[in-house]
Formats: structure tokens, sequence, C-alpha cells
């Protein structure tokens, strides 16, 4: 009996010792998880806006290595008599284009970008990258635009309907066309906010460019420096900064499902899209001095810093444009005359704005 009640009273005390023991141990377990519910969790918008902050860090950081090299550093040229120039075949001119009765062979898919592209040949022996989706229309239109004014653009053209061959034949439609052997060599990418030409007109006038075109993909990555090749006999001195992708353009900037969660990599505007294009105000004022946009797309910090006086020169260059030669622009482009004739309306008001600058 007395052995029996010690035994009890022995393991009445290890279930109290054993319970002062466990106790912290849940505690500080409960501890752990209550810090853990208390810590703030990054939802997926923020991740997005982390991914875009390290992706702008590279680019810049590519951009730095750049615009380190040799060579000179060339924006913009005077574009002379900019009242001939051909807004329908653009730098490469009617014999440059693509003939869409011709004969063209796949070579491979393009793995650059986004959007869906593969690589062709035509039957000279001139080598192309066709783009499909919808910055086929505005591409080419934007370009010829920025070319008129003096920069440096791609050698593209909207094609309508043609046949590749090869991977069984297959007929493509409402695409752009794109040279790959124009005659320059990319040398690496350039910055917004890193470049030789911070505070130049030339700048400026590519940042005025860039709001009134509604650019709304203002990428480092979309940057490109190039200099002329071997072949070509262009002058290999010049390191030529230009904007490569002018896709994301002649729409409206921003979007409300970038505010969602989950959707903040969605795009920034629509592409091509007349109706938004004109609804959009171009200028909201002025402030110290400087020209403020109603911009709302990809890293609007890009376009600051432009003055009324660069802004006027801009639209004083631009403004020596016809409308047929807008038209041109725009019909070079695919769209329809009702399209042709909106945003023909709207590049013109935008343009006398920035001649009235006060």
């Amino acid at each position: 009996m007395i052995r029996n009640r010690t035994l009890c009273v022995l393991a009445m005390i290890c279930l109290l010792v054993g319970s002062i023991m466990v106790a912290p141990a849940r505690a500080y377990v409960g501890t752990q998880d209550a810090d853990k519910a208390d810590k703030p969790k990054k939802d997926k918008k923020d991740k997005d806006k982390d991914k875009d902050k390290k992706d702008k860090k590279k680019d810049d950081q590519k951009a730095d290595k750049v615009d380190a090299g040799g060579g000179r550093a060339v924006l913009w040229e005077d574009p002379g008599d900019i009242e001939s120039r051909d807004l329908f075949n653009g730098p490469g001119g009617a014999d440059g284009a693509p003939d869409s009765k011709g004969k063209f062979t796949f070579i491979e898919r393009s793995k650059s970008g986004t959007s869906e592209k593969i690589n062709v040949d035509d039957d000279r022996g001139r080598k192309w990258q066709v783009k499909f989706g919808a910055e086929a229309r505005p591409s080419p239109t934007a370009s010829r635009i920025a070319w008129a004014a003096g920069y440096h653009v791609d050698t593209d053209y909207f094609v309508k309907r043609t046949h590749i061959e090869g991977r069984g034949g297959f007929d493509v439609w409402d695409v752009r066309f794109k040279r790959r052997d124009d005659g320059f060599k990319d040398i690496g990418i350039w910055s917004w906010h890193t470049n030789p030409f911070a505070g130049t007109r030339e700048l400026q006038g590519l940042k005025v460019l860039m709001a009134l075109l509604n650019n709304w993909d203002l990428k480092d990555v979309n940057n490109k420096i190039v200099h002329a090749s071997k072949k070509s006999g262009g002058d290999k001195s010049e390191q030529i900064y230009y904007v490569s992708d002018l896709g994301g353009t002649l729409g409206k900037t921003g979007s409300p499902f970038r505010k969602i969660p989950f959707f903040a990599s969605a795009p920034a505007g629509t592409k091509g899209d007349a109706g938004d294009y004109s609804d959009q105000v171009f200028i909201t004022g002025v402030s110290n001095g400087h020209v403020v946009f109603n911009y709302k797309g990809k890293d609007p910090k890009a376009l600051e810093g432009v003055t009324v006086e660069n802004a006027r020169w801009m639209g004083n260059l631009l403004g020596r444009l016809s409308d047929k030669q807008l038209s041109d622009a725009f019909r070079a482009g695919g769209f329809s005359d009702w399209e042709v004739t909106t945003y023909v309306r709207t590049v013109r008001a935008r343009i006398n704005e920035l001649k009235n600058l006060k």
C-alpha cells in the first residue's frame, strides 16, 4: 500500500515537472507563430513592384557599362527638309519594302521580347523579323514620325497579308516586317536616367515625342545603341542611341488592372487604339518652367525635366509636317480611313499644344 502511494506521488511529481518544462517551450513556439502572424506579408503586387525595381536596376547597370564605351554618341540629326520626307515608306524607302507577293522562307522563331515573332528571309537575300499582334500597326507609324523629327529608328513595314514557305507553308496577315540586316549592329542599351545627353534639347525632344505618341512601355531594354556594320560603309565611330520598340504607342497610357493584386505586370496602356488615343489629355500644365505630361505608363520619371522651350522646339519641328505626311504615316500602319482621320486631328492638336506653351 505504502509502495503504491509512493509511486503515485512520484508520478504526480513527474507530471508536474513535465508540465513546467513543456509550458515555456509551448510559449516559445506560440510566440514564434504570433511573430509570423504579425509580420506583414508581401502580396503579389508588392512582389511585382520589387521585381520591376530589380529589372530596372539591372537595365541601368547594363546601360552604364555601355555608355562608358568609346565613340561619338549620337541621338539626333537635323532632318533638313522635313517637308519632303516620305512618311509612307519611311527611312527604308519604297525599294526597301518587303514584297508581299514575293517569296519568304521561315528560318526560326525569335525568342526576344514577349510578342510572337519569327525570322524569315526573302528571295532578295534580305533578313526580316515578322511580328504578330497588336504592335504591328502602331510600330511602323510611330517610327516614321520619330524618323521625320530626326531620330534613328528601325526599318519596318506593315504587311497586310503574305505567304511564308517552310514548315508546310502558311499565310500571315496584319504583321510587322522589320529588317534584321539594316546595316547597323547592336552594341548595348541605354537608360533614360543615365546617358550622355542629360539636359540636352535633343533628349528632351525625344521625351516629348514619347509623350506625344503615348508610348507607355518606357523600359530601358527598349533603348538600343548601335553602330554601322562593316558592310554598310557607315561611320563606325558613331554610337547611335534610339528607341527601338515603338509598338506600345498610339493608344492610352495607364490601366486600372495594374492596381489590382496579381495584375501589376499587366500592360500599362493600349496599342494602336485611335479612340483611346484621342480621348486622353496630352499636357496637364507647366510647373517651375517644366512641362507636365498626362502620362500614366511605365517609368513616368523618364519624361520629367522637359523645359517649355525645348517642348516648343519639338512642336515647331513637327509642325512643319503636313497633314498629308501625317496621313501617310498612319496609312503605313494599315489603319482605316476613320482611324487615320482621328489620329491626324489629334496629333495636330497635340503639336499645336506644344507650339503654344507659355
